[in-house]
């Protein structure tokens, strides 16, 4: 018997992004109210990043500060803090992925 898989090696290469931090208060005191996502200046191409809540729904898209950061104010698209809890982050530039977790406390 030949076992015959229609599965394609999936090549996936992982950005080098910096967080400033893993926590946001967004409560405006200055302190902690975003975080930021720093990749290297070296990276071709526009990074996309999405911000998505513990039910997978997206909640955000991160907005760029220049070509190599990106900032999450702990807001969701329509401009209202999101509730508190643990959020996804996903940045990816052409084939290269990054995932990470950011916790929201209001």
């Amino acid at each position: 018997m030949r076992i015959v898989s229609s599965w394609a090696p999936l090549a996936a290469i992982a950005l080098a992004v910096q967080m400033s931090g893993r926590t946001v208060t967004p409560n405006g005191d200055g302190i902690n109210d975003s975080v930021a996502f720093t990749l290297p200046a070296t990276q071709a191409g526009f990074p996309r990043a999405q911000v998505y809540d513990a039910r997978g729904r997206r909640v955000a898209d991160l907005a760029a500060v220049s070509s190599t950061q990106l900032r999450w104010d702990g807001r969701d698209a329509a401009g209202r803090v999101v509730a508190s809890g643990v959020y996804l982050v996903q940045i990816s530039e052409d084939s290269a992925l990054w995932s990470g977790v950011v916790a929201v406390a209001r």
